[in-house]
């Protein structure tokens, strides 16, 4: 991750946390290395909301980005937080899918941040 100049600091044996300033906020993400797959997310993307009515809306739209947005995924964490994050498969990686998935990930972090927190904390 340094040779393209993302800071990273290593939290256990499989797991590196870094972050990037976007034009709308700074994320902190975490690179997780299993057997066979590599997690790049960030963890909370948006905490969860605290109106069911505000996360049955954002749920639906979170469900409509999956279906446009490519190698990334939102998702749900056990806290009900939204989570985003791009999974390969670790079979014949290269460096330019690991940026793939850097790019990735920081493009659609930037791309939807305020649309997804703004549904989260919508109030009636």
């Amino acid at each position: 991750m340094t040779k393209d100049g993302w800071p990273f600091e290593r939290v256990d044996d499989h797991t590196w946390r870094s972050g990037f300033r976007g034009d709308v906020n700074s994320f902190r993400f975490f690179v997780r290395l299993t057997d066979n797959w590599i997690f790049f997310t960030i963890v909370p993307f948006v905490v969860a909301p605290k109106l069911e009515s505000s996360a049955l809306n954002l749920y639906r739209h979170l469900l409509k980005l999956n279906r446009e947005i490519n190698m990334a995924k939102f998702a749900i964490d056990d806290d009900a937080d939204v989570v985003l994050t791009v999974e390969l498969p670790t079979e014949n990686l290269d460096e330019s899918e690991f940026k793939d998935a850097l790019d990735a990930l920081s493009y659609y972090a930037d791309k939807h941040y305020l649309d997804v927190l703004n549904l989260a904390q919508r109030t009636p």
